[in-house]
């Protein structure tokens, strides 16, 4: 863990107050101890340019730009830290990105955003003081084997990795998602699964329509007549096709990076498991199986089986 250079700072200036010298290293040793300063991250109250953290962030991301793409020692990367900003309303993704320094990649990755859309008021931002993406390997371990292996996969040298203890995961300063990533997180990579359709349910909270409470919707409804073509909405292969719980007739579709894609409530299925498909094939009818309340295509995209925002410019 990393102890700030702001929150040592703090720390001195509070000691100040003091008139006890002899227990002054005592004091400070216990700061530099307590866990919750090394793990609390800076916070950023607003994102206006006089905003003396703001300023430090910039300049630090700026430090170690140079020092990420550096290949001597001319240029040393700072200790990797956090900070913390809660969205406001008149925020977006791209406007937080220009502000903090940061690029779409590394904003996306920290923050495990799926499209530019998922930036919602009030919620809470972590900004690294760096540019660079998480490693989304599986099983990462704080070990020279595990380094050396992800330093060969981004090509950079081994010792410029930074391994997060909470996340078990690598940091990659300089790190950037390839492109098939950001097809994905522009919403590029999907197709509309219906030529025709309307959206008549949104992804995120809802009133549930058989309840009446205010539920979470992980996917997408697009009404359409029984019976409308429903095709695959990227590459991929089916991992699952059948009958599941309140989907109905089910459709799952293994797609490259994580990603997999779901069709539910079908009333046919013209595909069978282990079918290599490819974008636009027809892989099923619209129906209303299962909990349903009329034919509609119920789509999901899922990311390391995490729920993620379907983004395609017919049905946001």
């Amino acid at each position: 863990m990393v102890l700030c250079r702001l929150r040592i700072h703090s720390i001195l200036q509070k000691i100040r107050i003091f008139h006890f010298p002899r227990f002054k290293s005592f004091l400070i040793l216990a700061f530099l101890l307590s866990d919750q300063i090394y793990a609390s991250p800076i916070l950023l109250a607003n994102l206006e340019y006089s905003n003396p953290n703001l300023k430090s962030l910039r300049e630090d991301v700026k430090e170690n730009l140079k020092a990420s793409r550096s290949r001597n020692d001319q240029y040393k990367l700072t200790s990797l830290e956090f900070y913390t900003y809660k969205v406001r309303k008149t925020d977006n993704f791209f406007t937080i990105m220009a502000r903090t320094g940061m690029n779409l990649d590394t904003l996306s990755s920290v923050n495990n955003l799926s499209s530019p859309h998922d930036i919602l008021t009030g919620q809470k931002l972590l900004i690294p003081n760096m540019r660079g993406i998480f490693s989304q390997k599986e099983n990462q371990k704080d070990s020279d084997e595990s380094r050396n292996e992800i330093a060969r996969d981004f090509k950079i040298p081994s010792e410029k990795l930074i391994f997060d203890t909470h996340r078990s995961q690598w940091f990659v300063p300089g790190g950037e998602l390839v492109g098939k990533e950001k097809m994905f997180f522009y919403g590029f990579a999907f197709a509309k699964p219906l030529l025709e359709g309307r959206l008549s349910s949104g992804f995120g909270k809802r009133s549930d329509p058989f309840t009446n409470k205010l539920t979470f919707h992980g996917g997408v409804d697009i009404a359409a007549p029984l019976g409308t073509p429903v095709y695959a909405s990227a590459d991929g292969s089916v991992s699952f096709q059948g009958k599941q719980g309140g989907y109905g007739n089910l459709i799952i579709l293994k797609h490259e990076l994580g990603y997999e894609s779901r069709y539910g409530h079908l009333s046919k299925i013209l595909v069978k498991n282990g079918d290599k498909i490819k974008k636009g094939e027809l892989i099923g009818e619209v129906g209303s199986k299962g909990k349903s309340t009329g034919n509609h295509l119920h789509f999901e995209v899922r990311r390391f089986s995490k729920r993620e925002r379907p983004v395609f410019r017919d049905h946001r």
